[in-house]
């Protein structure tokens, strides 16, 4: 297969997007990967990321793109789910301690920390509203985060969220339980099991 087409499928694959490590995976030369781009009138979004004009640029997909270790949590996990109606003003994600996300923060995105041990328990993918594939926790997960934050969620968000999740078909209280046994919260989490079961 010609370079070019490896970079036609890939952009394609992306939705748009062509990474330059992913592009060099391949065994695209640098030289061939941004004659493409300048050929393509494509946009740097990001240090060896590019978009098509044609694409929709997706800030979720693009700030996975550069990072590639976040985790997108909270509020913004609970509206890709659709266990809230309101879009966060800012992304919410969560890394491990020790993690330096001083450029996150800096480009406005609120940031969460955890110990290593939990970063990934309740790790999934889900779609963005424009198609794009991100690591993202699931819906149990987001419950037990936002009830161990919650004096620092907004009240509406928070009960829309338990609300939504309670009455969802696909609802996994074993798993729920499991993840607030390991985060220390199961005694909180089986009171709102509880109310609203």
């Amino acid at each position: 297969m010609g370079e070019r087409n490896i970079l036609d499928r890939l952009l394609e694959v992306q939705n748009g997007y062509i990474r330059l490590v992913d592009a060099q995976n391949e065994g695209v030369s640098k030289h061939s990967v941004l004659d493409y781009v300048r050929k393509n009138e494509m946009e740097k979004i990001a240090p060896g990321i590019y978009i098509s004009p044609y694409a929709w640029e997706d800030r979720l997909y693009s700030i996975q793109l550069r990072n590639r270790k976040i985790i997108f949590s909270h509020e913004t996990a609970l509206y890709i789910h659709n266990l809230s109606d309101r879009e966060p003003f800012s992304p919410v994600i969560t890394v491990g301690r020790g993690y330096n996300a001083k450029h996150l923060k800096d480009n406005g995105i609120v940031v969460h920390t955890v110990r290593q041990e939990w970063l990934e328990l309740g790790l999934t993918k889900a779609q963005t509203f424009t198609g794009n594939t991100v690591r993202i926790y699931d819906k149990e997960r987001c419950i037990c985060d936002i009830i161990k934050n919650k004096k620092r969620m907004d009240i509406q968000v928070f009960q829309k969220a338990l609300t939504s999740y309670f009455s969802d078909s696909e609802k996994n209280i074993h798993n729920l339980m499991e993840y607030a046994g390991i985060m220390g919260v199961s005694d909180k989490v089986r009171q709102y099991t509880e109310v609203l079961l």
